[in-house]
This record gives structure tokens, sequence and C-alpha cells, in this order.
């Protein structure tokens, strides 16, 4: 595990950094409170996604209009890293106010994707995925909110895990700062080479970063696949039979889903559900919405030529959630139910042990600017959010273009090392 040293990294970032554009802000020095006594990551080179506050050093969220935002102080999360005795290099690249599923923005320009340029390496936390799976870090420690940890992971061949925020609240600490109606969908987690690397980050921070939630009982040896519907099919059609293979080989007996909604209507009650709640969305962050509408405007007019403040992938879906919060997606009781609804099914099927089975996602990576056309892009990791899973991702062959593939394992709040034991055997297999 952790093979990579601090200065290997380093010469590594000096090398590619460039071209990839994946590390938003370069330490001059590597960051480390390394003392007497050696912690359980210590000497790990890791680099951090720059939505967490760390003290003397910027943190930006990826936007321009935050370019000079210099916190006083660090986040737990940042302290909680050091402290484990990891070396932070830097802080990695991702979308303007972590909003949008290709990491771009106006202060460094798009990541790219290790295996091909003209691809994005996924949103928001697409520079530190692109980052270990160029040697640039040990490791990322990433937020997602609509599959932002899972999804660049997945883009760039590494492995990349969602602790739920039941176990692993993030709340307030998040930058730009995310409205409390949304804290149960905000996850957080590392995405590292290999599942056992994970699983070394997340037992070095499980003594200060977890709550006290018990492990769910699980059988990580019985799983429910939850496959593709007819929209939602795209470049994977052999997602199922692919996916019984590797369970088979495995050892692991499974069943098809039979009482979740299609990934393409879990799609829409995701949309709906932050359009629906759009007010409290925006009201998280500083502009009002009649600036940021204007910032929006000009910016996408001008391709941010005469407005940087809201980058234009950003803007176009901030956009698209405001016409659907004013349209299709009025009705926040509806949603509500709805995702209640959802919440309970996927607590049934957990209640039984079993584990679910996805893909990550069943489209390659797009080219960059396009991420936001693919309306299901991200259906099978927003199911994750929607029931507050513990969620990984883990690398599963490629698509037809040769692109990372990569498959997904589901299991409810607390089930990280369930969900690891799975993983793992999957990634052996």
């Amino acid at each position: 595990m952790f093979e990579l040293t601090a200065a290997g990294c380093r010469e590594v970032i000096r090398k590619r950094n460039a071209e990839l554009r994946a590390v938003l802000h370069v330490l001059a020095s590597p960051l480390s409170l390394a003392g007497d006594e050696k912690g359980p990551l210590d000497g790990v080179p890791f680099v951090l996604k720059d939505t967490w506050d760390t003290e003397g050093i910027p943190t930006t969220g990826g936007s321009w209009r935050h370019r000079d935002r210099v916190p006083a102080r660090s986040s737990r999360v940042t302290r909680a890293l050091l402290d484990t005795g990891a070396v932070l290099l830097g802080k990695s690249n991702l979308c303007d106010l972590a909003f949008s599923p290709e990491s771009d923005n106006h202060l460094i320009g798009a990541t790219q994707n290790p295996f091909d340029p003209t691809r994005t390496s996924g949103g928001s936390t697409g520079g530190g995925a692109a980052a270990v799976a160029a040697g640039m870090a040990g490791f990322d420690w990433g937020t997602d909110l609509g599959g932002s940890v899972r999804m660049p992971a997945g883009f760039c061949g590494v492995v990349g895990l969602r602790l739920s925020a039941a176990a692993w609240p993030v709340n307030e600490e998040h930058f730009p700062r995310v409205a409390p109606t949304f804290w149960p969908m905000l996850g957080m987690g590392p995405i590292a080479r290999t599942v056992e690397d994970c699983r070394a980050i997340v037992r070095a921070l499980r003594t200060t970063l977890r709550n006290a939630l018990p492990a769910p009982t699980t059988r990580p040896d019985d799983v429910v696949i939850y496959g593709p519907d007819a929209k939602t099919t795209h470049a994977w059609p052999t997602f199922v039979g692919d996916a019984a293979t590797a369970l088979m080989g495995a050892g692991v007996r499974f069943e098809m889903d039979r009482e979740l909604p299609s990934p393409f209507a879990v799609n829409e009650l995701f949309n709906a559900y932050v359009c629906s709640h759009f007010r409290q969305f925006a009201d998280a962050d500083e502009l009002s919405i009649g600036e940021g509408t204007r910032a929006v405007l000009l910016g996408l007019a001008s391709r941010g030529k005469l407005d940087r403040r809201v980058h234009p992938n950003t803007g176009i879906l901030f956009g698209l959630v405001a016409l659907g919060s004013l349209t299709l997606y009025r009705n926040a009781r509806r949603t509500d139910t709805q995702l209640a609804k959802l919440r309970d099914l996927s607590k049934a099927i957990w209640s039984t042990g079993r584990l679910i089975v996805s893909p990550m996602a069943t489209l390659p990576p797009p080219k960059h600017g396009h991420a936001w056309r693919e309306w299901t892009l991200q259906a099978f990791t927003k199911l994750g959010n929607l029931t507050d899973s513990t969620a990984v991702a883990v690398p599963f062959g490629r698509f037809a273009n040769g692109l990372p593939r990569s498959i997904q394992i589901l299991g409810p709040p607390g089930s990280e090392e369930a969900v690891l034991d799975l993983a793992a055997r999957l990634q052996r297999h």
C-alpha cells in the first residue's frame, strides 16, 4: 500500500500538472505535522480537494471570485488528515463552486482525463482523481453530493468511496457552504488507487471523523443487482451479465432488484429535489439570487470574458435548476414524499443484510464541455446520495472506446467495512 513518496509525487506534479491541471494550488513545501510518534498514514503524500479550508492556504471552491480567499483556520477534516502523518502536497482542482460533473473553472481551466486529454476527469473531485491516477498523490479526500467522489474515480480508473453523511457528517464544513436541507445527501471520502488504500485511510480517520453509529449487519456474499433500464443502458448494454459473471467468480450470490424505481426515475427524483428546493440551495451562497442570475447570464453570454463570477459549465446547470424550479419541479412536498419512499425501499433491502451492485455510470467520460448534456450521466451515483448510501466505485474493465469503466457497491450508512470487503473481492476477480 502507498508506495508513492512525497518527493516522487512532487516530481510528477512538476512534470505533468501544466498538462493535466489536476492540482489547483501546489504548495511550495509539503505540509506535514509528523512528530516523534508516527501516525497511521505517516509520510503518505496526498492532495486535498479545494472545498476543505486550510489555514494560510487558499481555499477557493474552484471559484474565480474566491481566488483570494485564505482561511484563518483549517477544517476538522484537514486537521484530522494531517494528524495521521500524511503529507499535503496541494489543493486539487475542481469545478466552479463544486457544482458540475466536470472539473473546469476560470482559475486554471479544465482537468484533463489521464487516459484521454480530450475527455473530462469528472466532477467535482476531478482534480483529485486525475492526480491519484497520474501518480501525483497517494490519495485525495473529496466531497460527494451527486457522485462527486465516485464518478471522477471511475472516469480515471481508480477507487472512490462515498461515506454516508449519517456516519461521517460534512455539514457546514464544505466550501462553498451547503444548505442544511442537503446535508443528508452530502458525503465525503477518499479517492485512492486500491480498495485497501481506501480502507487504510478510513481506518486512520475513524476515531476523529466518524459518528458513533453502529455498523449494520450485512451479508456481502448476497447482493441485489440494480441494472440499467432502457433509458440508461447507453454504452454498457452487457452490464447485468458482466456483473453476474464477476459476482459468481467472487462466490457472491445475487438476484435482480425488483423494488427500487428505475435509474431514470431516480435521476428525475434527484433533479426534482434539487429544483424544488432551489431557494434553500441558492441561499447558501453569498450571491443573492438576483445577482447570481446576472452573473450567470453575463458569464454565459460572454463565455466568461465579461464576468467570471460563475463559470459557464456551472452557470448552465444553475440556469437549468432555476428553470426547473419554476416549471416542472415546483412541488417540494411531492418530491419529499417520493424521496421518503425511495429511502424506505433501500432500507428494506439493507434490512435483509444485502448490498446493492450497479454501474457507476453507463457512459464513458464525456468530452470537455459536454457532460451537462448527458442528462442521465449520474443516474446511478445519485441513488447513493438520495439514500445516503455508503458507496464505492471500483474499476471494472473498459468501454468500447478504451476508457475506464467502473462498478458501484452501495450499502447502508456505516457499512464501509462491508462495502470495501465486497469491493476487494471484485477487484481481485
